[in-house]
């Protein structure tokens, strides 16, 4: 495993964004990036700063905090360090929105097109009171980053073409801004029967997006979705990750720095983002808050009343044995906790269902069990799998 071309360019886009901004503490000179830069020894770590390291022979990009991180740099000649953050930058929406957008614009894609599409006025008239199916990506990615592995030829046949994906931003907004949004982008008599494929944390926004105690989203809905049909959750952070609790948010970050920078399901820019983010603000962003497990977020939406139900939600899910994978060579700097729990690498094994939930085998695709992992799905390899496409297309009609 190595950084591609495009991995490299969104490492180089991450620092640069970070230098603009005067987030930069060091970095290589001219920001040449993967370019020879020589390993330096875990001595040279300052113990106040956040440090962006790249794994001298894999290319792993990881996060190193000294103080919390003591013995992951054995000798410290395995890592590379890249850069390092300031601990008192102060971002602003503006940095975090700029962040993102480099990702992707938010707007709602017309499948039919490609990935890169905007829906037009035309095509969400001729879709009024029809069936359609709605995509909604996860953490740090775009809909062509999640679903770009998934046919999307057959699912376009059974809808007639109504297939939509919305693309949006994960870390400047919260899951229940991205759900406002996303009905602001619907005419307001769409009256759709809606299908829905979620991933990650898109979980989260469907979750808040069939809120029937949010009151601003109950009545922006209201004309927009008249009904709601399939509801498919793969790898979805229903109940959050306890990664991304305040204790835990640097291996979180890690996580999915190992995952961004060999998948095109997450955006390695975006990842470097959230670290500037914690660094910043530390936790107290409301769109890092509502991934942690314990937020106020995910205890309204499990507390509240809901359409989902038993009978229209379907799961797809992993637990990942990372010591037996690919991934194992990479050098990530994954704490034992996450490596020796049932999880798909960011999201809990268990906590893909809903509370209550109790799926018969119809409703549910497993890889692995909660006893017994598995070492070739995690988070963003669902989509790769002959498995998961003949689950969706076995309900999905």
């Amino acid at each position: 495993m190595t950084l591609t071309p495009a991995k490299q360019a969104e490492l180089h886009r991450a620092l640069q964004d970070a230098a603009d901004d005067h987030a930069l503490l060091a970095a290589p000179p001219d920001l040449q990036l993967l370019a020879g830069t020589p390993p330096l020894p875990a001595e040279h770590i300052a113990d106040s700063e956040l440090h962006i390291v790249r794994h001298k022979d894999s290319g792993c990009v990881q996060f190193v905090v000294p103080s919390a991180t003591q013995g992951l740099l054995p000798q410290g000649w395995d890592w590379i360090v890249q850069a390092t953050l300031r601990s008192k930058e102060r971002m602003t929406q503006a940095m975090i929105e700029r962040i993102e957008a480099h990702s992707k614009p938010e707007r709602l894609l017309s499948l039919r097109h490609g990935y890169g599409v905007a829906a037009t006025a035309d095509e969400l008239a001729a879709a009024h009171g029809r069936r359609v199916l709605l995509l909604v990506h996860g953490v740090f990615s775009s809909c062509h980053g999640a679903f770009g592995a998934l046919d999307l030829q057959p699912l376009l046949e059974r809808y007639e073409g109504r297939v939509f994906g919305y693309d949006h931003w994960t870390i400047a907004k919260t899951p229940q801004r991205n759900a406002l949004d996303l009905l602001s982008l619907l005419p307001a008599e769409a009256g759709w029967e809606v299908d829905i494929l979620c991933h990650s944390r898109g979980g989260l926004v469907v979750r808040a997006l069939l809120s029937e105690a949010m009151a601003d989203i109950r009545r922006t809905r209201d004309g927009r979705i008249a009904k709601v049909g399939k509801v498919m959750f793969v790898a979805a952070a229903n109940r959050g990750s306890a990664l991304a609790s305040p204790d835990e948010i640097q291996h979180f970050l890690n996580a999915a720095a190992l995952l961004a920078s060999f998948s095109g399901g997450m955006a390695l820019d975006v990842v470097i983002g959230l670290a500037r983010l914690v660094v910043s603000m530390g936790f107290g962003r409301p769109s890092v808050q509502a991934l942690a497990s314990s937020s106020a977020f995910i205890a309204k939406l499990d507390r509240d009343a809901s359409l989902l139900t038993g009978a229209n939600s379907y799961y797809v899910r992993a637990n990942f044995d990372y010591g037996d994978s690919m991934l194992e060579h990479t050098g990530a700097l994954l704490s034992r906790v996450l490596l020796d729990s049932a999880n798909d690498l960011v999201v809990p094994y268990d906590g893909v269902l809903l509370p209550q939930a109790a799926p018969d085998n119809a409703h549910m695709l497993s890889f692995g069990s909660a006893e017994q992992k598995q070492n070739e799905v995690w988070h963003t390899e669902f989509f790769t799998q002959p498995a998961t496409r003949n689950f969706l297309l076995a309900n999905l009609h």
